[in-house]
């Protein structure tokens, strides 16, 4: 536990302790405050001890293990069994006939007719120690508006930070690919299709234009329709290819169906980027492997490519591995899996992410 944790308790601690003493502040005689009334202190300071160790159960135990947790059951029962132990016990009930016990007895007047005589019953004596109780509820709300507010602000937090990486993760992205040297390369490959009148000049123009579009206008929302995710995955490929030689093989798979899926903008691009930047070299042969497998639920992303010595150690100035999986960690908690691995001479990425 850390020092700020430890702090919080203890000013917790003294909090509640000075709030529950009020009441023997103020049942005490003013010219002799606490002084030889040892005996009401102690039951008084029991009295406030098992009321804070309930609100320190509830804080830190029964509502984060139980309630959080979604064991709705175990949380409401505890509950129940803490309320049934107070009224059993009766902890304020027997603090004041504690301190009752302690004053002299005074004499008291007849009373004014007989209960018996008129037929009326005498005063009933409450069943419920009605302080202890409302304490009791009292402490169990203060811990819920407390730890509520707490998951709210670490939400908000979240949020933050993830809006905050996903407008670097962007930048670094139109910084890294959409750079003067991603575009000339793609310009001349372009150009040297059009001076050869190849079919495939309109058509990668075209791709260009809806990478371009894709990640100034769409990628600034939170999710975007994995249609267009894969679109411009697929578009980015293609232009890739036009500047891979024979010593370079693709094998580039999608399968299953799109339909109405949603997915963060970039994801899988990120990684898609590190397989053409790291993979491709001009003296050696090598494969890039990229596959992508969709279903209704998840979408698992698989990439493979060959680790060069040259290009192992190069500073990476593109998107990166650590921002994207802070992205992940922040978009989709608990919602996937990301393995990464750099053994045997490749650099492999597996991602499952359930939608």
């Amino acid at each position: 536990m850390s020092k700020k944790a430890v702090f919080q308790i203890l000013i917790e601690f003294i909090a509640a302790l000075f709030i529950l003493s009020l009441p023997l502040l103020m049942l005490s005689r003013q010219d002799s405050l606490l002084v030889g009334q040892a005996d009401l202190l102690v039951p008084h300071l029991l009295f406030c001890f098992c009321i804070i160790g309930i609100y320190f159960l509830h804080a830190y135990l029964l509502f984060p293990k139980l309630y959080l947790q979604k064991k709705y059951l175990l949380y409401f029962s505890s509950l129940i069994v803490i309320l049934i132990f107070l009224m059993v016990t009766r902890p304020f009930d027997t603090f004041m006939l504690r301190k009752n016990r302690l004053q002299p007895p005074r004499e008291m007047p007849p009373p004014p007719w007989n209960f018996q005589k008129k037929g009326i019953p005498p005063p009933m004596k409450p069943r419920a120690d009605i302080i202890s109780v409302f304490l009791y509820l009292l402490i169990i709300v203060i811990s819920v508006i407390k730890e509520t507010n707490k998951k709210l602000q670490e939400t908000t937090k979240r949020a933050l930070q993830a809006e905050a990486e996903k407008a670097q993760a962007e930048l670094s992205f139109l910084k890294a690919q959409v750079n003067p040297h991603f575009l000339y390369n793609t310009l001349n490959n372009i150009y040297t299709l059009a001076i050869i009148k190849d079919d495939h000049t309109g058509p990668s123009i075209m791709k260009l234009s809806n990478i371009m579009r894709y990640i100034t206008d769409e990628a600034n929302h939170d999710f975007v329709s994995l249609q267009n995710e894969i679109d411009c995955i697929t578009d980015f490929i293609s232009l890739q290819k036009l500047r891979l030689t024979k010593k370079t093989t693709l094998e580039y798979r999608l399968e299953g169906l799109i339909g109405n899926q949603q997915i963060a903008p970039l994801i899988l691009m990120a990684f898609v980027e590190n397989v053409f930047k790291y993979g491709i070299s001009n003296h050696k042969c090598g494969d890039l492997v990229i596959h992508i497998n969709i279903t209704d639920t998840s979408i698992n992303f698989y990439c493979k490519n060959v680790l060069y010595p040259d290009k192992k150690n190069t500073e990476r100035t593109g998107i990166g591995l650590e921002n994207t999986k802070k992205r992940l960690q922040y978009i989709y908690p608990d919602k996937h899996v990301l393995n990464v691995s750099d053994h045997d001479g490749f650099f492999t990425v597996n991602l499952t992410i359930h939608l």
